[in-house]
């Protein structure tokens, strides 16, 4: 059992409700971690999953159904990950607070039958963005895209 299922089964609130655990950067500041190629299209398989097996569910609406699987997020993520491709980034850029989307897809794939192999996907994949959220950076939008920060390299030892 992941950390974020046994928090969920111990009793205590959902963590995509949970909004003390999150430490939101300040107002207008943007943080940000990467996700690298394979946990991308990982992202988009969990989130699709889930958004096929709501519709077959009959969830609700559309945009019920598209909010509750987390697929709001796949067309800037894609955007995001066309640009960084075009820039020969090895990465695509995902805001902090865009982990409530992976949050939605996984717990509502738990809940309408999803694939295990979707669920075991989603769970270490979303274990692994809040661990990287923890260690976000900071981010900005260069026309019209999310783009992190360069890193300040370590001072050279003497």
């Amino acid at each position: 059992m992941s950390r974020f299922d046994r928090r969920r089964h111990a009793g205590g609130p959902h963590p995509a409700h949970d909004t003390t655990r999150r430490s939101d950067p300040p107002r207008g500041r943007l943080s940000a971690f990467e996700l690298s190629a394979g946990e991308y299209r990982a992202l988009v398989r969990v989130i699709e999953h889930a958004q096929a097996r709501l519709a077959l569910a009959g969830a609700g609406d559309t945009d019920t159904i598209r909010n509750a699987s987390g697929a709001e997020l796949l067309p800037s993520l894609r955007a995001r990950a066309d640009a960084a491709r075009d820039r020969g980034a090895d990465g695509v850029p995902m805001l902090a607070t865009e982990i409530r989307h992976l949050e939605a897809a996984v717990v509502n794939l738990e809940s309408f039958g999803g694939h295990e192999a979707a669920l075991c996907e989603g769970y270490t994949l979303l274990e692994e963005c809040e661990d990287r959220q923890r260690r976000a950076r900071s981010a900005h939008m260069a026309d019209g895209i999310l783009t992190l920060d360069q890193r300040t390299p370590p001072a050279a030892s003497l």
